[in-house]
């Protein structure tokens, strides 16, 4: 198994689509159009703005296109073009309008999770396949099979969510390294869901901090 790829983690990006805070927390992805705050809950969204360092008066808005992201990792996969490197923007806030996100998801597919000691800037967490939480950075490995891959014939593949902020947060590193966990699971979540992904893609149904590895 492969030792975590820091480049992978520090290189940054865009997002697409947009809605602004409010509407439905923690609902899941129906044939409705699966919005940020629609996906993901309000207790996600406010640990989102908290690593973001946005707090009111300031207007939260979120862009993205999380069906997108869904779409985009079938069709890399599919085309056998699927790289950890080659991200899907899933979720991002912006203080204001638009411009550079504050924070952000996105997911990519991988080989293999790394193993073995993290980062020095992360923790190890018991979820999915592979949990590593910054205190602006975490990243999420999870299995996904699904028929939804391989042009309905189905196939299990891994992958990798990430959630950064551009800032340093506020908050102690312990507050900021479980919302950034929540954010990255939630969203890991949502994929699963709209990736049609067996038994939760061995996810827990709802979110509490993990056990350190």
């Amino acid at each position: 198994m492969a030792a975590l790829s820091v480049a992978a983690i520090l290189t940054t990006s865009g997002c697409r689509g947009g809605d602004v805070r409010g509407g439905a927390g923690g609902a899941s992805p129906s044939s409705e159009k699966a919005t940020c705050t629609k996906v993901l809950s309000a207790p996600a969204r406010a640990a989102m703005e908290r690593i973001a360092g946005i707090a009111a008066p300031a207007k939260a808005t979120y862009l993205g296109d999380p069906q997108g992201a869904a779409d985009g990792l079938v069709a890399q996969y599919d085309a056998a073009t699927a790289s950890e490197y080659d991200y899907e923007e899933f979720c991002g806030v912006h203080r204001g309008e638009a411009g550079v996100p504050a924070a952000r998801v996105r997911f990519s597919l991988a080989e293999e999770a790394p193993e073995g000691e993290a980062a020095r800037i992360f923790k190890r967490y018991r979820m999915g396949k592979a949990a590593l939480a910054g205190v602006k950075v975490s990243v999420l490995y999870f299995e996904c099979s699904s028929t939804t891959f391989s042009l309905g014939a189905g196939a299990t593949v891994l992958v990798r969510g990430e959630f950064r902020a551009t800032n340093e947060p506020s908050e102690s590193e312990d507050a900021a390294r479980e919302d950034t966990l929540r954010v990255v699971y939630e969203a890991s979540s949502a994929l699963s869901g709209l990736l049609d992904c067996e038994s939760h893609a061995g996810l827990p149904s709802s979110f509490t901090m993990p056990a350190e590895v």
